[in-house]
Parts: C-alpha cells; structure tokens; sequence
C-alpha cells in the first residue's frame, strides 16, 4: 500500500493521536516537515491520502510552499486521494477548494463543546453524540468550501468541520490531541491564554492554563474517541493500490 503524507507545519504540532492510529493500523505513513524546509511532492501520486496538522501561520501569508501546498491539495481532490486536514489543515483545504480564510469574530483556545449538524454526513463522520469534547487553538476561521457540506459547531466558531466528496474532511479544532501537546502547548504560550501578559478579556473563549489542564486525562480519552471515529471512516477512502 502507498503511504499517507503527512505534512506539519511547525516542531510542536506532529501528528499525535493520527500517528498512533495509523500505526496500530499498520498503514504506512511518512511526515513531511514544512518547518525543516522538506520538499512537498508535485503530484498525489505516490500517496494513499493526503493528511495535514496544524501551524501559527495563515493560509493567507505570502509563504513559498503555500501555492505548491494548495496545488497539491487540488491534485488530491480531482484524484479523489483523500485529504484531512487539521486546524491551518483544514483551512489550506477549504482555500484550496474555493473557501475563504478570514478572522474569526472569537479567538478560541482550549477546550469546547461542538454540535453535530443535522447532516446526514455529520453522523456518517462523526458518531451519533449530539455533543463533543473539541480542543480549539485558533485566530481565523474558513468558510465552506463550494460542495462542502457543513458537519460541526461550536458556540464562537460556526464552521468547524465539512466534507467535501463524501472522502475529504477538514477541521477548525484539533482532535489529534494527546495529553502532552497540551501541556506543551500551554507552556510554550502562556502569555496568550486568560491572565497571561498578552491575554484579551474581550475574548470570552481563551481559557487559563488551569481551566485547560483540569481534568484534561478525561477529556483526552473523549476527544481520542472522537478521532477514532474520524480517522476510521476517512482511512475507507485511502488509494490501495
């Protein structure tokens, strides 16, 4: 079987809870460090699916691997290659194709309830649940692409996730968390979260360290759950041969 590329954009947003689900799968994968200045592949060809992490930057900077990354997003799609992404991920695949990247009215950080829309695609994707544990580390938003079909919210951030293709999904939150990203997270940007030097108090969904860090094993395993879903109903559409 081909392997699943995997891109990540920056040292501390790797693969997490995905990379453990792909190896207890026995599906091959390789990750593809944007930070470390690796080359991304011209064409989808050699890959099985398409996956991308989250990162501090915009789709909308003026970054020299942004345009190959967006072609190759395009080359997966019309291939029908599956492609997730994650965070920045699922807005590189929203822009890609035809979805717009703006502010979000609410910066949203740490952890948040998400609806399931009444979708069919939401409970297919999804689960049954008709409320979710999501981890949220963002500042801009995407809109739906075209043909998208709109399957997640949350109360600050309306679009949350959308499946384009009944293969392809991406997602505003992270639900590849694993309990020592979070905790990494928060040590390495202290200042943003509620009562850090550079916190907002206009911004109601920036929690502290203390509100993101208790009971955090608890809700790890729900969000692990949550992943465990996805990833197995995305890994159905994966290129065999």
């Amino acid at each position: 079987m081909k392997p699943i590329i995997i891109v990540q954009f920056t040292a501390s947003e790797g693969p997490g809870y995905l990379a453990d689900f792909l190896a207890r799968q026995n599906i091959p994968f390789q990750v593809l460090r944007i930070d470390l200045g690796d080359a991304l592949p011209v064409h989808i060809d050699g890959y099985a699916g398409l996956a991308m992490m989250g990162g501090p930057m915009s789709v909308n900077d003026d970054l020299p691997w942004i345009p190959r990354l967006l072609a190759l997003i395009v080359d997966a799609v019309q291939q029908r290659v599956p492609v997730i992404g994650h965070c920045l991920g699922g807005q590189m695949l929203a822009r890609a194709m035809g979805g717009e990247i703006t502010d979000s009215p609410f910066t949203e950080i740490g952890w948040a309830k998400g609806y399931p829309t009444s979708a069919p695609q939401a409970a297919e994707w999804l689960g049954s649940q008709s409320e979710l544990t999501l981890f949220q580390w963002h500042y801009q938003t995407f809109s739906i692409p075209p043909g998208g079909v709109h399957i997640l919210r949350s109360q600050h951030c309306a679009n949350q996730a959308y499946v384009l293709d009944d293969l392809h999904i991406g997602f505003q939150c992270h639900i590849e968390m694993q309990s020592g990203m979070v905790n990494e997270w928060c040590r390495m940007s202290s200042e943003e979260l509620k009562g850090g030097t550079e916190a907002d108090p206009a911004q109601p969904a920036i929690q502290s360290t203390e509100e993101i860090l208790d009971g955090l094993d608890a809700r790890i395993l729900h969000l692990n759950q949550l992943a465990e879903h996805v990833y197995e109903r995305w890994v159905q559409g994966l290129k065999r041969a």
